[in-house]
C-alpha cells in the first residue's frame, strides 16, 4: 500500500476524535456563558425584587400622605367653620353688649350730671395699624363715666352740643422695639361713629427734634353716638407720651 494510502486512512481514524474534543470543548464554553447568563438573570431579579419593594414603600407612603392631608383638610374645614361660629358669636355679643352699654349709661346720667372727660396714653409706643383706635388709658377726669378707657370710646349720654381735644405727638428719637429708618410721623382723625369729623398730623424728620399737633371740634351729637380717636394711616418711628408731651382725649359737653 502507498504511503499517501496510510495517510488517509490515518486522517480518517483520527477525525472523530477531534470531532469529540470539539464538541466537548464547546459544550463547556456554553455551561460557562450559560452560568454568566443565569448570574445576570438573578442579579437583575433580584434588582426587581429591590425595586418593587422601594414601590410598595413609596406607594404606602403616599397613600399615607394623602390620608393625613385629606385629615388635616377636614380638620381645617372644621376649625375654620369652628372659628367663624365663635368670631359671628362675639360679634353678636360685642353688640349686644354695646347696646346695653349705651342704653344703661344713658339711663344712669341726669340731666343735671356734668359730662366731662380728659385721659391720656400713659408710655411711648410704636408699630400701629391703619384705622387704630387709639386707647387713652390713664384717666384723669370723667364726669358722668362716658369715656371707657378700656376700649378708648367716648359715648354720648344725651343729644346735645359738645367740645372735643385731641393731641398727639412724634418723637426725633427710636425707642426700644421701634426699627424703622425714619423718626416719627402718623396722622390720625377724629371720628363720630364711622364718620370723620376732624383731623391733625405731626412729623419729625430731625433727630431730638419732637413735634406735636392739636385738634379741637364743636359737634352737635345724639344720644348712643359714639366718638373715638383712629389712625388713618399706620405712622412710622416712636410716638411720644410721656411726662414731657402726652397723647391725650378731652372732652365735654356744652348744653343740650
Amino acid at each position: 500500500m502507498a504511503a499517501w494510502h496510510y495517510c488517509i486512512l490515518l486522517v480518517y481514524l483520527l477525525s472523530p476524535l477531534k470531532a469529540e474534543a470539539d464538541d466537548r470543548e464547546w459544550k463547556e464554553e456554553m455551561e460557562k456563558q450559560l452560568k454568566k447568563v443565569l448570574s445576570i438573570v438573578e442579579e437583575q431579579a433580584q434588582e426587581i425584587m429591590t425595586l418593587k419593594t422601594r414601590i410598595n414603600v413609596l406607594e404606602t407612603t403616599n397613600r399615607m400622605r394623602e390620608e393625613t392631608e385629606m385629615r388635616l383638610a377636614s380638620s381645617i374645614h372644621k376649625t375654620e367653620t369652628n372659628i367663624s361660629h365663635i368670631v359671628k358669636t362675639l360679634d353678636e355679643q360685642s353688640l349686644t353688649l354695646e347696646g346695653q352699654q349705651k342704653r344703661l349709661l344713658i339711663n344712669s346720667i341726669n340731666e343735671g350730671t356734668a359730662v366731662a372727660f380728659y385721659a391720656y396714653i400713659s408710655k411711648d409706643f410704636t408699630h400701629i395699624g391703619n384705622g387704630h383706635v387709639f386707647v387713652f388709658d390713664t384717666v384723669v377726669t370723667n364726669s358722668g363715666n362716658a369715656y371707657n378707657n378700656y376700649s378708648g370710646i367716648f359715648t354720648v349720654p344725651s343729644s346735645g352740643l359738645y367740645a372735643f381735644s385731641y393731641s398727639i405727638a412724634v418723637a426725633g428719637y427710636h425707642m426700644s422695639g421701634d426699627h424703622d429708618r425714619d423718626f416719627g410721623e402718623i396722622s390720625v382723625q377724629l371720628v363720630r361713629n364711622g364718620s370723620p369729623c376732624g383731623s391733625i398730623a405731626a412729623d419729625t424728620e430731625t433727630s431730638s427734634d419732637d413735634e406735636m399737633a392739636t385738634g379741637f371740634a364743636i359737634l352737635s351729637l345724639d344720644a348712643g353716638d359714639i366718638v373715638r380717636v383712629v389712625s388713618q394711616n399706620s405712622g412710622q418711628g416712636t410716638f411720644i407720651s410721656n411726662t414731657y408731651e402726652h397723647w391725650a382725649f378731652s372732652g365735654f359737653k356744652i348744653s343740650s
